[in-house]
C-alpha cells in the first residue's frame, strides 16, 4: 500500500492508494499552532509499505515528515523530485529542480485525463499557472501571490486599509465594484487573480491555435475557479493523484 503526502506552504495533506484505489484523505494545518505531524503519524496505518512525499515547505518540514514516517513505519519516505522529462511531461525550466514539485505532479496528473493542451492552476498561499501542449511539452508558467497575500500586502503598506477577508462567491455587473474598503480590497484581489489567469489562458490559446482545458487544484481552487472566464474543471487533490501516478509508473 502506498501513502502519498502533499506538503504545501500552509497545509499538509495525505491519502492512501492501493491497486488503483483511493482511500480516505486526511490533512492538517501547518499554521494554526496544532501539531500536524502527530495527525500524520496517526494516519500511517499498518500495511503501508511505501511513502512518497511532495514537499515545498522547506528542509525543516521535510525532516519532521521523515522522522514521523520512520517512527510510525520504520521505513524512509521518498521525496519526489522534478525531472527534465518523465511521466508524459517535458519540463520547460532550464533547471528543472527549481520548478515546484507540486506544479510538476499536478501537470503529470492532468495529463492523464485531458486530451489536448491544458493549463493547471494551483491555488493556495501562492497561485501558480502552468501550460502544457498536446504533446506533453510544458510551455512555462506564472507565480502570483494568493488573494490573502495580496490583501496582507496592501494592508501592510498603506495607512488606512485593514486586513480583510477574501471575497466570497463571484459577483456580476457593477456589484463587482466594492462599496466599502473591505469589499474593494477583497474583490480586487480575486479579480486580479482571475484576470491574470484568463489572460494567460488566452495567450496560450492564441499561440497554439487550439482550445485549452483549464484545471484548478489547491485549497482555494473551488472558490477562485468561480471567478475565471475560462470555465475550469476543479480537482482538489491533483498533486496526490500525481504522486500515485509516479509511484505506479516507477
Amino acid at each position: 500500500m502506498m501513502f502519498a503526502i502533499d506538503c504545501g506552504n500552509s497545509r499538509i495533506k495525505w491519502r492512501r492508494f492501493e491497486a488503483g484505489q483511493q482511500y480516505e484523505k486526511g490533512g492538517a494545518s501547518l499554521l494554526d499552532g496544532s501539531d500536524p505531524f502527530s495527525a500524520l503519524g496517526e494516519a500511517l496505518v499498518e500495511g503501508v509499505d511505501r511513502v512518497l512525499v511532495a514537499n515545498v515547505a522547506g528542509a525543516e518540514v521535510a525532516e519532521r515528515i521523515a522522522v514521523t514516517v520512520r517512527s510510525g513505519l520504520s521505513i524512509m519516505p521518498e521525496f519526489v523530485s522534478v525531472e527534465a522529462k518523465a511521466h508524459g511531461i517535458e519540463c520547460a525550466y532550464r533547471h528543472p529542480q527549481t520548478l515546484g514539485v507540486d506544479r510538476w505532479l499536478a501537470m503529470i496528473a492532468a495529463r492523464r485525463f485531458v486530451d489536448g493542451p491544458f493549463a493547471v492552476v494551483c491555488a493556495g498561499t501562492a497561485v501558480t499557472f502552468d501550460a502544457v501542449d498536446a504533446g506533453g511539452r510544458h510551455l512555462g508558467g506564472l507565480i502570483l501571490p494568493g488573494d490573502r497575500l495580496m490583501i496582507e500586502a496592501v494592508a501592510a503598506n498603506t495607512d488606512q486599509v485593514p486586513v480583510v477577508a477574501s471575497a466570497g462567491d463571484v459577483v456580476e455587473g457593477l456589484t463587482l465594484l466594492g462599496c466599502s474598503t473591505a469589499e474593494a480590497v477583497g474583490r480586487g484581489a480575486r479579480v486580479a487573480l482571475a484576470a491574470a489567469v484568463d489572460r494567460a489562458v488566452a495567450v496560450v490559446v492564441d499561440a497554439l491555435a487550439a482550445e485549452v482545458s483549464v484545471i484548478v487544484t489547491g485549497g482555494d481552487g473551488p472558490v477562485l475557479a468561480q471567478w475565471f472566464a475560462s470555465k475550469p474543471c476543479v480537482r482538489a487533490d491533483l498533486v496526490l493523484e500525481g504522486i500515485s501516478i509516479v509511484a505506479d509508473e516507477e
